[in-house]
């Protein structure tokens, strides 16, 4: 099953999406995969945004299949700035990923010792806007969350000339002060 849940991604970007799933579903079963950041919230720029995409499969990526499947999604043209792909086994939870890959002009890179406040951050956000993120994962509390976000905060304030970490702290106050998520591009902010 693949989520059906409305996304901001423009046709290149949604076909990218299933040709990454097709590749990872080449060597494991592929149950859902889930479209989070600005595809999800909003503020996606085609040809510009990152995609971020969550993956939920069967089985563990290990091995040649693991090998392969990097390779096979490093082919595959982008239709924007990066793929920030994150791979869960069925009962993980955020922060407990199989894989964690970004891919950008730079090639393909693993992070596996990515700071967990963005893993929870994320699913904060699917669990409030997508109804089957339920079916694969555990709600995160509200205090777990509060506390994701205050760290992500604290690490904009220390990254103070990064974009993306003025962007983050607009976000992080707003969510903090109202309880609501904005698009890092949102104008209100």
């Amino acid at each position: 099953m693949i989520a059906s849940t409305p996304t901001h991604l423009d046709a290149a970007a949604e076909a990218y999406r299933a040709d990454v799933v097709a590749a990872i579903g080449e060597h494991v079963d592929v149950l859902d995969s889930f479209v989070l950041g600005s595809g999800l919230v909003g503020g996606y720029r085609p040809g510009e945004s990152d995609l971020d995409l969550v993956v939920v499969v069967d089985a563990r990526l290990r091995g040649e299949a693991r090998r392969r499947t990097i390779e096979r999604i490093a082919t595959l043209e982008r239709p924007g700035r990066r793929l920030e792909l994150v791979v869960y086994v069925r009962g993980q939870q955020p922060p407990d990923f199989e894989l964690n890959l970004e891919v950008d002009d730079d090639g393909v890179r693993e992070a596996p010792d990515e700071l967990e406040h963005w893993f929870v951050i994320d699913a904060g956000m699917a669990q409030e806007r997508i109804p089957a993120w339920s079916e694969y994962f555990e709600r995160v509390p509200e205090d777990r969350l509060r506390e994701a976000v205050s760290a992500s905060l604290a690490w904009s304030e220390a990254w103070p000339d990064l974009e993306f970490a003025r962007l983050n702290a607009a976000r992080a106050r707003h969510y903090l002060e109202r309880g609501e998520w904005l698009s890092k591009r949102d104008p209100t902010e």
